[in-house]
């Protein structure tokens, strides 16, 4: 049986014993008493055969159905909930809906500290930066989700330069409009030289064919999941950048509520270990990503010669320093906090 007909299963059955066709069925499972037993509404704002809601929200689901705690999950992809993508935080606050995936670079300013993953020149891997983000997280990051239970904290594959345009050095940026999903990624973009343009990833390809923005800086997984490939042509991988945080989290009221043993099967299905499936599952997307490029006819990736990787690399240790200013303003802690994420060991 697949995971996706696993987890649609029990809300398919409540509805059969609702007309009393599926009692029999039931009667043999082992729930604790109607009185503690509860559903869990469980969110996702884009299309269901997204590989996180495949893999990995759909499956968490399955988990902790089958843990037997009186707690059935219950899915509302693409929207259903309501609201756009970057409202996915403030729908769990207000419990609207009881977990939902969410990225933090929609609302930045909410994140500030979280968004040290898109610094530029770091680790090599969405499992590394997962796992130094969860190093600091107790320490420097935990007072930015005070309002709710933080199942899950990963990082996207690096982003790569997808545009319309042949791009060898951050020269050829000039004047071009990239996507962006945050306030630090567009001042990334601006200091390549480009023009950033905010927008949620589903918006992207209709904003691409249309003209309205000439590509965007994002992980190449998204040529499978939002079919970029069908409308950017050239491809610029291998640039030192950072990553983009995303995150799984519950309704702290709706935690509050649950009984200890419930409690114990959600505690067992969060943090670093979900957290890294998340990490891993963008790293093979990005592997399926870049063989998708390379195997259609009309697209190009451009493959950088040294002297051009420092030119970028030039660039980027610019944009660093005026990042790490910018926030030592605002966040006296910043620069230990960045220190401490950069730490090896």
């Amino acid at each position: 049986m697949s995971e996706q007909r696993r987890f649609w299963l029990r809300p398919a059955l409540r509805a059969l014993t609702a007309t009393g066709t599926a009692g029999a069925i039931l009667a043999g499972a082992a729930w604790v008493s109607t009185a503690q037993a509860r559903d869990l509404k469980m969110a996702f704002f884009t299309s269901p055969k997204h590989h996180v809601w495949a893999k990995l929200m759909t499956r968490w689901g399955n988990g902790i159905t089958a843990a037997n705690v009186g707690l059935k999950v219950v899915g509302f992809p693409g929207g259903q909930i309501g609201g756009k993508p970057p409202g996915a935080f403030k729908r769990v606050v207000n419990g609207i809906a009881d977990i939902e995936f969410g990225l933090q670079g929609y609302t930045s300013t909410v994140f500030p500290k979280t968004m040290v993953v898109e610094i530029p020149l770091q680790w090599g891997s969405p499992t590394e930066a997962t796992t130094a983000l969860w190093k600091i997280f107790d320490k420097h990051l935990a007072s930015e989700y005070a309002r709710v239970e933080v199942l899950g904290l990963w990082t996207t594959d690096v982003p790569v330069l997808m545009t319309n345009k042949v791009v060898r050095t951050p020269d050829d940026l000039k004047g071009l409009k990239l996507r962006t999903p945050s306030r630090d990624q567009a001042a990334i973009i601006k200091g390549l030289g480009a023009i950033p343009v905010g927008m949620p990833m589903p918006q992207t390809y209709s904003a691409i064919e249309k003209g309205v923005v000439d590509g965007a800086l994002v992980g190449i997984s998204v040529v499978n999941s939002f079919k970029l490939a069908e409308v950017v042509k050239n491809y610029v991988i291998g640039l030192p950048m950072g990553y983009s945080p995303q995150m799984m989290v519950m309704n702290k009221k709706t935690y509050a509520g649950l009984s200890a043993d419930q409690k114990k099967a959600v505690d067992a299905q969060r943090g670093l270990l979900l957290s890294l499936k998340g990490a891993r599952l963008y790293e093979a997307a990005r592997a399926a990503g870049i063989k998708t490029v390379r195997d259609r006819k009309d697209t190009n990736i451009t493959e950088l010669s040294a002297a051009d990787k420092a030119a970028w690399t030039a660039r980027f240790e610019t944009i660093v320093d005026d990042w790490v200013k910018r926030y030592g303003k605002s966040h006296p802690t910043y620069q230990q906090m960045l220190a401490d994420y950069l730490a090896k060991g």
